[in-house]
């Protein structure tokens, strides 16, 4: 019935299983069991995984809601593919903070996931006003 949304949560879900994966790998090797014992590479990932987990969810919410309400679908999936495309330049520009690339495609990643949200929101409003 969402078909839009199902394609952008399953891509997500296998997104949020690698970005697990990377925290559990650092845990393992360093046999760190809770937090982060201040290993900055265990630090890094649990925010890239943590950065996922909070801006996503609600992303997914939005755009299934949308789609609900007969919203575009091409503008779904292009808000879609922004926001994961946004969470994986989040990752790396996170991995490269130090680094002036890492530091754009981390901005690029917050704007994009930013911009994506907001576009739900106003169509959202719009859909329901119209």
């Amino acid at each position: 019935m969402l078909p839009v949304t199902s394609i952008i949560a399953a891509l997500a879900a296998l997104l949020y299983i690698a970005l697990a994966m990377r925290v559990i790998g650092v845990r393992r090797s360093d046999k760190v069991s809770l937090g982060d014992a201040a290993n900055k590479t265990l630090e890094t990932r649990i925010r890239q995984h943590c950065n996922f987990n909070e801006y996503v969810p609600l992303a997914l919410i939005l755009m299934a809601i949308a789609e609900l309400q007969n919203a575009p679908r091409l503008l779904l999936i292009v808000l879609g593919l922004a926001i994961l495309g946004g969470r994986l330049a989040h990752v790396y520009g996170l991995e490269n903070v130090h680094n002036a690339v890492g530091r754009k495609l981390r901005t690029y990643g917050m704007l994009s996931t930013f911009l994506s949200l907001v576009v739900l929101s106003l169509t959202l409003v719009l859909q329901t006003l119209i």
